[in-house]
């Protein structure tokens, strides 16, 4: 557009020249040499292009297309072996585990053998028959393997896959001799299983009083066996529950009776981890507790007493059974040997009196069982004069007591006033029980020559007797 509006200023300019005079030369003058007909030319060519087009500018783009470089692996190493244990291997004294591990070749047509160094004592690793690439480890540790200030035990063991068979010649002559290792730990631990199924053998519901019965506590202990420096512990016990709805009595403690039965104090190792406890369930030597009520009383008319115990076994680690309850009720088969009276320092069969005498009669009632307790009543004697006795316990126990009769005889008393029965009676009780009554009359009869002795004034001398001595059988 700029060379159109030059070359339009031109041209006015040119006209005016050549109406002025002659034409003689050029009008516009060579300027970098472009003459009038360049200039003539130019402008036709402007006429003739109509207006201006846009410009279109193109930019060349250079694509590089990626190129695959293929590389060869020149060799084949222990990368393309690849062995893979379970994630971990923990084991139990005494318990069989196994664990799996496999070992592989990335190589087609290429095998390996698998094998382990530092196993423990009786581990071994074996190729699956059913499972190509497969291999179990297994162990049954023995007991004791673990220290006794320690719970677990470490082991290293080192897997080592070695290439045995390759279909390839190339790849049998890259392979040969190419081994892997891979290092793996095996976790020991105690043996942490609960002792279990403990039983109570030969120990009746019901048994009797007075005597020695066997029975036994069996129980299974794993981890514990015949060689262990520690034996099993067995704790006999009464759980207190002493009380059972729909009852009238208490059950009370029987762990009581229960002693080691001395020909096998020590529990007895029975193979498997199974052990035995030999035991008395005694009732001979070791008195039976008359039978409670509900309220605590003694409970009248019962003829036996029902008694609980608990057994419960522990390991030497601290592991133990549950509670066992026995219930069971020991019938009373045992008789309480009735009191005997002793006025044998009387040396007859009645007692003389006359009136105005002093009477003080001494004489004994005994047990021969050494446990019992004898207790002695009078009933009220229809006597003048009213006699009394009184009783204490001797100086060898309360099985014998040594009783003392009382009497001041009226003067003015009728004959048949002082003759009659002085009546007694005695029980001896062992452990609140009680046995049978014995009783015992003393005849009172007038003297067969009553002695003046209201109307003189004196005193007759008491009437004194010394009881003789008895042999008392202890048992």
């Amino acid at each position: 557009m700029n060379h159109i509006k030059s070359f339009l200023t031109l041209i006015p300019v040119g006209l005016a020249l050549t109406g002025c005079g002659e034409w003689k030369k050029n009008p516009v003058p060579e300027s970098n040499g472009v003459t009038l007909a360049d200039y003539r030319k130019y402008a036709k060519e402007q006429s003739t292009q109509g207006p201006e087009k846009p410009r279109v500018i193109t930019n060349t783009v250079i694509v590089e297309k990626p190129q695959v470089i293929v590389k060869e692996e020149s060799s084949i190493d222990d990368k393309f072996i690849v062995i893979t244990p379970d994630s971990q291997m923990t084991f139990n004294e005494g318990q069989a585990a196994s664990f799996k591990v496999r070992a592989r070749v990335l190589v087609p047509g290429v095998q390996v053998k698998l094998s382990a160094q530092g196993l423990p004592d009786g581990a071994t690793l074996k190729a699956s028959q059913t499972e190509k690439d497969l291999y179990v480890l297994s162990w049954t540790p023995a007991l004791y393997t673990v220290p006794s200030n320690a719970s677990m035990k470490t082991y290293n063991v080192k897997l080592v896959a070695e290439v045995v068979v390759a279909d390839d010649a190339k790849n049998a002559a890259q392979l040969k001799g190419l081994v892997r290792s891979k290092e793996i730990s095996l976790f020991l631990f105690r043996n942490q299983e609960l002792p279990s199924g403990l039983k109570v053998e030969s120990l009746p519901t019901e048994l009797s009083e007075g005597a020695l019965t066997p029975f036994s506590v069996t129980v299974a202990v794993p981890g514990i066996d015949g060689s262990a420096s520690a034996k099993p512990r067995l704790v006999i016990s009464y759980d207190g529950v002493s009380y059972t709805a729909g009852n009238n009595f208490l059950e009370l403690d029987g762990s009581r009776y229960v002693v080691a039965d001395l020909n096998q104090k020590d529990p007895e190792y029975l193979g498997d981890s199974k052990w035995k406890f030999s035991l008395l369930f005694d009732t001979k030597n070791i008195s039976v507790q008359p039978q409670l009520a509900k309220d605590g009383t003694i409970l009248k008319n019962s003829d036996g007493t029902r008694v609980r115990l608990s057994f419960k076994v522990f390991s030497p680690v601290g592991l133990s059974t549950p509670e066992s309850l026995t219930q069971l009720k020991i019938k009373y088969t045992k008789t309480i040997t009735a009191p005997r009276f002793d006025l044998s320092g009387l040396a007859q069969q009645s007692l003389e009196v006359s009136r105005g005498q002093a009477v003080s009669l001494k004489f004994t009632v005994a047990s021969p069982d050494s446990a019992a307790a004898v207790a002695v009543e009078t009933k009220e004697a229809k006597l003048a004069g009213s006699p009394s006795v009184t009783c204490q316990a001797s100086a060898s126990g309360a099985n014998k007591q040594d009783c003392t009769l009382s009497w001041n005889v009226p003067c003015d008393a009728a004959l048949d006033q002082v003759a009659g029965q002085i009546e007694m009676t005695a029980t001896s009780t062992v452990n609140s029980r009680s046995s049978e009554t014995t009783a015992y009359s003393l005849k009172v009869v007038n003297a067969s020559t009553e002695q003046n002795l209201c109307n003189t004034g004196a005193t007759a001398p008491s009437t004194e007797q010394k009881p003789a001595e008895q042999n008392v059988e202890k048992k």
